[in-house]
C-alpha cells in the first residue's frame, strides 16, 4: 500500500473536463456504482443506470453541497496536508476500477471523502454505502487510510446554512474484507453490463 500514483493512472479531470470526466466513468466501475450495487436492488439498478445515464436534476442539497464541499476540502488541506483532487483515477491492476476521492495527500498514502449531509455521524456510525464509497477508493488508489469530513446543513429561514463553523471528521482505515467483496461486485456488475 502507499504506492504513489503513476501519471497513467489519472484519467480524466472533473473540474476542467466536466463532460470528459463523465464519458470517462462509463468506461468502468466507480466507488457510487460498486457501493449501490452492493444489495440486490442496487445492483439491479446499477445496471439501469448504466443503460439510461439522465443526470439528477439539480436541486438545493445539491447547491449545498457545491457551496460548501471546497471549503471543507480547504480545512482538509490545511488540518491534515490532503489536496483536493477532481482526477478520475484507475486501480493499478484493473483499469476499469474507477474512482474520484475528494482529497489526495501528495504522497498518495491518505484520500479524503468528503460529505454535506442533514445528519451529525459524531458517534463513528457512516451510512454503509459511504464506506463502502471510501473502502472502493482506498482501494482504487492504493492508500492507506481515509478522512472522511462532513458539514451538517440547517434550515434558517427557509435557506440551507452550516451548522457549525468547520466540518466535522474521522479517519477510516482499510477494510480488505469489504474490498474484497466489492472487487467482486464490480467484476459481476462490468461483466453484466458488457455482457448482459
Amino acid at each position: 500500500m502507499g504506492t504513489v500514483i503513476s501519471a497513467d493512472r489519472f484519467v480524466a479531470n472533473k473540474q476542467y473536463f466536466h463532460q470528459g470526466w463523465l464519458q470517462a466513468r462509463r468506461s468502468g466501475v466507480t466507488a457510487t456504482q460498486v457501493a449501490k450495487a452492493a444489495t440486490k436492488a442496487g445492483f439491479e439498478q446499477a445496471v439501469i443506470d448504466y443503460i439510461d445515464d439522465t443526470q439528477i436534476p439539480d436541486n438545493p442539497y445539491m447547491a449545498f453541497g457545491r457551496d460548501y464541499e471546497p471549503v471543507i476540502a480547504r480545512t482538509v488541506h490545511t488540518k491534515f496536508g490532503i489536496l483536493p483532487n477532481e482526477w478520475l483515477i484507475s486501480a493499478a491492476n484493473h483499469p476499469h476500477h474507477l474512482a474520484t476521492p475528494d482529497g489526495l495527500s501528495p504522497d498518495h498514502t491518505m484520500i479524503a471523502e468528503i460529505k454535506t449531509t442533514g445528519k451529525d455521524w459524531a458517534d463513528g456510525v457512516i451510512p454503509i454505502q459511504y464506506r463502502r464509497q471510501v473502502q472502493w477508493q482506498l482501494h482504487v488508489t492504493g492508500a492507506e487510510r481515509c478522512l472522511f469530513a462532513w458539514m451538517k446543513r440547517i434550515e434558517v429561514d427557509g435557506v440551507f446554512a452550516p451548522a457549525w463553523f468547520e466540518p466535522e471528521s474521522l479517519w477510516m482505515e482499510r477494510d480488505e474484507g469489504m474490498i474484497e467483496v466489492l472487487r467482486d461486485t464490480a467484476e459481476e456488475l462490468w461483466g453484466k453490463v458488457n455482457h448482459g
